[in-house]
């Protein structure tokens, strides 16, 4: 699901509070309107309000005072309050149409990150810059810049490198909640099944591929996980990563990647072209975290 279909089933959510408040509306009027005394105390209510708008005498003030108590009693009487003679609309800004003045009213906008969130198949959303335990100094200073590129760097892409346990994946999925909290869309995937989507891709038909592809490339994030563990197929895993990396740095596209390999082994195991794409610190903030597997830590 790319984000325009994403913001479409956010508006349909937000919109669909509000028919459920106004169907809500709807059947509490016409279960009112099936008493009797209901409808002869909102008729001499509207009459006597008519009347003081009209002559604005006293006698008409102390009738609407007098069949607002009526009104109320009977309210209770159906276990009603004056709530429910309006819609109960989740958001009173926008009465749940996703709209204030021309714009996204913040309801909206909540929506359509919950949703960016629940599609990134990001696998914790509790693994954020706010919830990080990390205590090394480097460490840190790498989790800042890392930030600041999800927020509003000029690089565009991250290549984090280091031991096992060292933080690299933890801190991947704090950029990519904080991004999907931005409003943008967002996609995790190991680097293994990258791989095997390629092998998909490779094996299938024009159109399927073509659905592969654009899936990869169209999402404004893409994180791929431990980089290096990946089956390499033949004529296919070098070539369509290479060509996914290029198409979205042509677009403009953010690419968050993590490695245990070192920027030789990577020179090494990879072709040129891709390790040049990798590297070039134009777009990419590349940086190394330290210390030794914090999950076998105490």
């Amino acid at each position: 699901m790319n984000k325009q279909q994403l913001v479409f089933l956010a508006k349909r959510n937000v919109q669909s509070h509000r028919q459920k408040a106004l169907d809500g509306y709807d059947a509490t009027m016409a279960f009112l309107r099936s008493h009797e005394d209901w409808n002869s105390c909102e008729k001499a209510l509207k009459n006597a309000q008519v009347a003081f708008a009209l002559y604005n005498k006293t006698q008409e003030k102390a009738n609407i005072e007098k069949y607002t108590q009526m009104r109320n009693a009977l309210l209770q009487k159906y276990h009603l309050t004056e709530k429910d003679l309006s819609p109960r609309f989740r958001c009173r800004k926008c009465s749940d149409t996703g709209f204030v003045n021309g714009k996204a009213c913040s309801c909206l906008q909540r929506e359509i990150r919950k949703l960016l969130v629940s599609q990134s198949n990001v696998q914790n959303a509790n693994f954020t810059f706010e919830n990080s335990s990390e205590t090394d100094e480097h460490n840190l200073k790498v989790a800042s810049k890392a930030r600041n590129v999800c927020e509003n760097s000029v690089h565009t892409n991250i290549l984090l490198t280091g031991g096992t346990g060292s933080g690299k994946t933890y801190l991947l999925t704090a950029c990519a909640n904080l991004c999907a909290q931005l409003g943008k869309s967002v996609l995790c995937v190991t680097a293994y099944n990258l791989s095997s989507l390629f092998l998909e891709c490779h094996l299938s038909d024009l159109e399927t591929q073509k659905t592969i592809m654009d899936n990869l490339t169209d999402v404004d994030v893409l994180v791929i996980d431990d980089l290096g563990t990946e089956n390499v197929y033949k004529n296919v895993t070098g070539q369509y990563l290479f060509a996914l990396i290029n198409e979205r740095i042509a677009r403009g596209k953010q690419t968050f990647i993590s490695t245990n390999l070192s920027l030789a082994k990577l020179q090494e195991i990879y072709d040129p072209r891709i390790f040049s794409r990798l590297m070039d610190q134009k777009i990419t903030f590349v940086a190394m975290l330290k210390g030794s597997d914090k999950r076998l830590a105490k």
